[in-house]
């Protein structure tokens, strides 16, 4: 229920916001400062007077005039200032009610401890604030023993853990607090914006958490009656579940309470996790029995011991005091992904005279579908985020070579390592995800990769399976080594780039021959030649680089010459085994003169569903959808589809591409024809139901059936298959498309 009028002249508020850092502009982080202004104005508005707000900021040049408008004397969030106010400064403070904001980067440390980084951290050299020591400072003198009654903190900040090589560049964060605390039953309702191991996600330049809350906030406040806090909560973790049904968010939002409204011991609010059904229950009471029989006939002992494993893993407190007991261990456990998987591990680790029994394990799976421990799963992700976005788009590649086409989201290396963990494991098996490293891993150079086989490696003997791991190692490395030596045309695209210039359809054109990263330039004609002399040109190109029916042949031309029948194109022309380019060779076309640059990311997300989808995937663009606003509604109502089809007639066709290629469509299939005549089953039924990755050479197919068939379809249909990650070479002499 909402509380009595509360006398908001009486609440003190200490805002930090950390925008700008000693270090590189990766750094930088552009919106803690507009979050600050707007819980400062939140504040006022409940009639908190401005002398009772301290406001240390570090900005950056732009939000600066925006600060100072808002708070024209806001001081430096430098580690000496925020030691002074949180050690110094709040003593003196007369009030009943303490609110604390801190809103910028934070990271977990070495021994899982988040540190709130200052303005002075520097890329190799990370130093911040203590975020549990903060909280235990309001229990101690540096606040007056006999005032403020309660205190609110919240923070905006990640709880991301380091990479491999950056964790050791983390200072220690400081304690600001190292005396002994006097009200232990001063309550606090912390507010956090993530769990630990996650990131705190910002959207249009403010943090979504401090969004969430402070909407929530207004809500409960109205009239200018104190907010029933729990209610606010409440209110942030439905905002939050909406948002992890519409996209698949991971952000969670965590909340530690702690004596509030006469708490006798600490209450952890959240998510809620869902009620265990019957079947789960026994699963449950079958771990504990398992788990207590290891533990002994005097588990207590044991119990810390575990606990203590678990606390270095998880982060927060045991759910008790003291020791807690194995029921205890295992709901501790269960509140937290891969807490099953981290609870195995300690209890073997304790125990390895005694393995945990094959029921225990079932009970495990059942009760949580996760393997990777809390830590693995951690470092998994540091590494995938040490990966650009190509990096990850190999190791979804190699998933593909394992086990076939499957939907896996290279843009968030959380949503990836989650995705390659669901992989099924095979039963007494290496664990589909370990073989998808290994493989990346054999093909692939650099520090990461050689940090992934180690990581894989532990896992492996965690796991009791390092020698199968080894055994897939060789495998691996055996493959790629072949591959590394195989003939010059295996594996091999052709990219030819054309330029319409001179009179007619001369054209000047560039050929290169790409395998994997590795490219070579085959010719440079920058005399516009005839159309006959060209296709001779590029006949003799094909002869000597490319293999019949395997070589990709990748047209890269203007708008207006998408529509130019390349595939139609004769070779050996004038003799006896004269055949078109389309049905020796699977040919596309590309053209990236429309794609915009701060639209790329719509183009890579349509491209990464390539994997996985059918021709069925496509969006139908029916005849009379013509306009560049039509068709942009269109597929922005199909975000999930990888590209789009079309048979419109040819006076259309224009609008279609620039829109398609505006808004990152990468795949479009048409009917070339000046009136096309195909439907939409006709040509579903002509694309077939193969994998997508397979078209282009089911259109190979048709339009050799078609060179057999003046009637057939197949021989007008037109690709558009754009790989972002697969662009023209740089640099190039002429202009890039």
């Amino acid at each position: 229920m909402t509380r009595a009028p509360h006398d908001w002249r009486r609440t003190h508020a200490v805002i930090v916001a950390v925008e700008r850092y000693n270090g590189s502009d990766d750094l930088n982080l552009d919106g803690p400062v507009h979050d600050a202004v707007e819980m400062r104005k939140w504040l006022t508005g409940r009639g908190v007077p401005a002398e009772n707000i301290q406001l240390l900021a570090s900005p950056l040049e732009h939000n600066r005039a925006a600060l100072e408008a808002a708070h024209p004397h806001y001081r430096p969030a430098e580690r000496a200032d925020v030691r002074r106010v949180f050690q110094d400064e709040l003593r003196a403070i007369d009030a009943d009610w303490l609110w604390v904001y801190w809103a910028g980067h934070g990271v977990q440390t070495q021994g899982g401890r988040w540190s709130l980084l200052y303005p002075e951290t520097r890329d190799t050299d990370l130093q911040g604030a203590d975020a549990d020591s903060l909280i235990d400072l309001m229990r101690t003198e540096h606040l007056p023993w006999d005032g403020v009654d309660r205190v609110t903190v919240i923070i905006d900040a990640c709880r991301q853990a380091l990479p491999a090589g950056v964790h050791e560049l983390a200072d220690t964060p400081d304690l600001l607090a190292r005396t002994a605390q006097i009200r232990p039953g001063r309550p606090v309702y912390w507010m956090r914006a993530c769990q630990a191991g996650a990131v705190a996600k910002q959207r249009q330049g403010t943090g979504q958490f401090t969004s969430a809350l402070l909407r929530q906030l207004h809500a409960a406040a109205a009239g200018g009656a104190e907010p029933d806090l729990d209610r606010v909560w409440q209110g942030v973790v439905e905002e939050f579940a909406r948002a992890r049904d519409a996209d698949g968010g991971r952000q969670r939002p965590t909340v530690y309470v702690s004596d509030w409204n006469q708490d006798v011991r600490p209450v952890r609010l959240g998510p809620p996790a869902p009620p265990l059904d019957p079947e789960k229950l026994r699963f449950r009471e079958t771990l504990v029995l398992e788990a207590s029989g290891l533990l002994g006939p005097d588990p207590a002992g044991p119990a810390a011991r575990v606990a203590a494993r678990l606390r270095m893993e998880f982060t927060d407190a045991p759910p008790a005091r003291g020791t807690p007991s194995v029921e205890e261990l295992v709901d501790w456990a269960l509140a937290h992904e891969h807490g099953i998987a981290t609870l195995l591990h300690a209890l073997d680790e304790l125990t390895p005279d005694r393995r945990i029994g094959a029921r225990a394990r079932e009970a495990c799976r059942r009760l949580q579908p996760q393997w990777l421990t809390c830590a693995e799963h951690t470092e998994l992700v540091a590494l995938l985020a040490r990966l650009d976005e190509r990096g990850r788009e190999d190791v979804v590649a190699a998933a593909h070579q394992q086990f076939g086409p499957t939907a896996l989201p290279a843009h968030d290396p959380a949503a990836l390592a989650d995705a390659l963990e669901e992989l099924v494991p095979r039963p007494h098996q290496l664990p589909q995800l370990l073989s998808v490293v290994e493989h990346f891993a054999a093909f692939t150079e650099g520090a990461v990769a050689a940090e992934l086989r180690t990581w894989a490696q532990a896992c492996a003997v965690r796991l009791g399976m390092k020698e199968v791991l080894l055994d897939h190692r060789a495998r691996a490395a055996d493959r790629a080594e072949r591959a590394r030596t195989a003939g010059p045309a295996e594996g091999r695209s052709i990219q030819i780039r054309l330029h319409p210039s001179g009179p007619g359809q001369r054209r000047a054109y560039e050929v290169w021959s790409r395998r994997g990263a590795e490219v070579d330039a085959l010719a440079k004609v920058d005399t516009p030649a005839a159309p006959e002399e060209m296709r001779r040109g590029i006949d003799a190109l094909l002869a000597a680089h490319a293999r019949a029916t395997e070589t990709v042949v990748e047209f890269f031309v203007p708008s207006t010459d998408l529509e130019l029948d390349v595939h139609r194109w004769p070779l050996d022309a004038g003799k006896p085994q004269e055949r078109s380019l389309g049905t020796d060779f699977p040919v596309v076309v590309r053209c990236a003169e429309l794609r915009q640059p701060e639209r790329r990311h719509l183009w890579e997300r349509r491209w990464s569903r390539v994997a996985g989808a059918t021709p069925g995937d496509l969006h139908w663009l029916p005849g009379h959808t013509r306009s560049f606003a039509q068709v942009r509604a269109a597929m922005e109502r199909q975000e999930t589809a990888p590209g789009a089809m079309t048979a419109g007639p040819a006076r259309t066709r224009s609008e279609i591409f620039t829109a398609c290629l505006f808004d990152g469509v990468p795949v479009l299939v048409w009917d070339t024809g000046a009136e096309p005549s195909l439907d939409e089953r006709q040509l579903r039924t002509l694309l077939g139901s193969e994998p997508l990755e397979h078209l282009p050479q089911r259109l190979r197919k048709l339009r050799l059936e078609g060179d057999a068939d003046d009637g057939h379809p197949g021989r007008r249909l037109a690709l558009l298959w754009d790989d972002p990650h697969r662009p023209l070479p740089e640099p190039l002499d002429l202009s890039a498309p």
